[in-house]
């Protein structure tokens, strides 16, 4: 398959230039960016649970006090009322305890999550910037490679290439040289042989 063939070479690839580090990092970034969205989140409910606790307790204690305030004429349901409603504010000051509790220790999670999600986005950063300077590093080398090369190729050329081009052009134009003479020399030999046919007959 030459999407499978592709994906394992682009992986071959990240592994050799170090750009499979910065994939890992990248989710490592991903990962812990989801983690703190998910610890503010739980502390904004904590914060809610507890703002609901306070206000629980604050009403039952009003309820009290408005029937501590005619205590003197209490019957038998004030009395049954006020004891539901100092339990109730017993259970509500409890409750607002343990999500008191609960909101500092969703602070601190908050807090060591937004650390590791600092330090993921500084290590992802810090790699990125080695990567690109090797990257950079390596491009010069590449330039400087294909630069020696030209040269070695021009001087190969001229010292190599040339004489021998230079040669066979020059055997090659002293061959025709002495196709031409040797053709000359017949046509001068032919020409004087009628000549002196021609002399001879006069005779």
């Amino acid at each position: 398959d030459a999407r499978a063939v592709i994906e394992q070479v682009g992986a071959r690839l990240n592994q050799m230039t170090g750009y499979d580090e910065i994939a890992q990092l990248k989710t490592k970034v991903i990962n812990s960016e989801k983690a703190f969205l998910t610890s503010r989140e739980r502390l904004r409910a904590c914060k809610t649970a507890y703002d609901d606790a306070v206000g629980a307790r604050a009403t039952s204690q009003r309820e009290i006090n408005k029937l501590l305030q005619h205590q003197q004429t209490w019957d038998d349901k004030d009395v049954t009322r006020f004891a539901e409603q100092f339990r109730k504010e017993q259970m509500d000051e409890q409750a607002e305890r343990s999500t008191k509790a609960e909101c500092a220790q969703a602070e601190v999670e908050v807090e060591h999550r937004y650390n590791q999600l600092v330090d993921a986005i500084r290590a992802r950063y810090h790699e990125e910037q080695l990567w690109s300077d090797k990257i950079r590093g390596a491009s010069t080398y590449g330039t400087l490679a294909l630069m020696l090369i030209n040269v070695l190729l021009f001087i190969s050329v001229q010292t190599i290439f040339e004489p021998r081009k230079r040669e066979k052009l020059g055997q090659h134009v002293e061959r025709l040289l002495n196709e031409r003479s040797t053709a000359e020399s017949a046509e001068l030999r032919e020409s004087m042989s009628v000549i002196q046919a021609a002399l001879a007959q006069q005779q």
